[in-house]
């Protein structure tokens, strides 16, 4: 099972240190088989929105872009991107920014226009393996924020393995729980506001006596389509 260790945090105060609260858990029989970073390490990337973007007058493949990346003036950004668009917020790699694998970006001349930075696509900062193009962030994302702050990419996820009698604890309640109870510190009660339904719809259940199950919530959901990639804020 892989959690982050931010969201365990919202339920039980833990160490700064990553491996200790990892040590913890190992200690309380919860083997932690990895700890890893949600992203790989890269600088100079902030959240930046298109508010012009044109024919490149010498390459019928590339845009020539005006973006808002939170300074005084805009940034010109020559772009392939099929994706990049007016209104859409990205990914400005600007100049000077240091992208994984050791690749720096610097000012550079296309086709005769200058490139003050790189519009990055999800593979090209290690989130993702595929290449649909620029990275899409929400509307509401902070134009000049830093992309690792806007997207919480400095959390660790933990690999933690279970086992089977242990299902109470697949669950970040139920790790949270565990280390609230082997530490002796009370277990916090973060503010989840509950989702109204949307349907009447409702799942037969059944709870036979000594089952074992001490609660059951069922829902229903329709309409999802499995077929798109998840949401940025979902991921």
């Amino acid at each position: 099972m892989k959690i982050p260790v931010s969201w365990l945090r919202e339920w039980v105060d833990l160490p700064a240190d990553v491996p200790a609260i990892a040590e913890r858990l190992t200690m309380l029989g919860f083997e932690v088989e990895a700890i890893e970073s949600l992203a790989p390490p890269f600088s100079g990337v902030v959240v930046a929105e298109i508010i012009r973007a044109e024919p490149h007058p010498r390459a019928d493949r590339l845009r020539l872009c005006r973006v808002d990346a939170g300074g005084s003036q805009p940034v010109q950004i020559v772009c392939g991107a099929a994706n990049a668009r007016v209104g859409l917020k990205s990914a400005l790699a600007t100049v000077g920014a240091q992208l994984p694998g050791g690749r720096a970006i610097t000012e550079a001349t296309l086709r005769g226009v200058t490139s003050a930075g790189m519009l990055c696509s999800a593979k090209e900062l290690g989130l993702e393996s595929g290449d649909e193009g620029i990275l899409e962030l929400p509307a509401d994302a902070v134009v000049g924020l830093d992309l690792r702050a806007a997207l919480n990419l400095d959390d660790m996820s933990l690999e933690i393995a279970v086992t089977p009698n242990r299902g109470d604890v697949m669950s970040v309640l139920g790790l949270a729980r565990e280390l609230s109870a082997g530490k002796g510190v009370m277990l916090k009660n973060p503010n989840v506001s509950p989702v109204r339904a949307a349907s009447k719809a409702s799942w037969p259940v059944q709870v036979e006596p000594r089952c074992g199950a001490g609660r059951i919530v069922t829902r229903e959901i329709r309409g999802v389509d499995n077929t798109r990639p998840t949401p940025d804020w979902l991921a």
